[in-house]
């Protein structure tokens, strides 16, 4: 299971004229983007208008927790590999234990028998 969010979220209601919530209606059918997240961005981009600075952004959040993951090093490499448990990853695991993969075990079989082995 995983570990509860740190972010808290906090409701806000806002009412809009008829104007504005068909605005807000077609930027979201136009981008593919959440009404809440047109509002996020609509948020950060005025607060950067007024202060002259850049705000940070929802990358920066991304870089700024990214010491947070618990995985393996290599993940960013081999994630289809850890997601789905492919080849890749059951021959580096075989390298590290000394065992062989059950492609190695067929064709070692095979040769003893001399045949091929079957495809999969």
């Amino acid at each position: 299971m995983p570990a509860p969010s740190k972010r808290v979220r906090e409701q806000v209601v806002v009412y809009l004229e008829a104007r504005d919530r068909e605005l807000l209606e077609n930027l979201a059918s136009s981008t593919g983007l959440s009404r809440t997240e047109l509002f996020r961005r609509g948020l950060w981009a005025l607060a950067a208008q007024t202060s002259g600075t850049k705000s940070r952004s929802a990358f920066d959040a991304l870089i700024a927790t990214a010491g947070e993951f618990d995985g393996p090093s290599d993940y960013s490499e081999h994630s289809d590999d850890y997601l789905y448990g492919g080849k890749a990853l059951r021959r580096r695991v075989a390298e590290e234990t000394g065992t062989p993969t059950a492609a190695e075990s067929a064709s070692a079989t095979s040769k003893k028998r001399g045949t091929r082995a079957r495809p999969r």
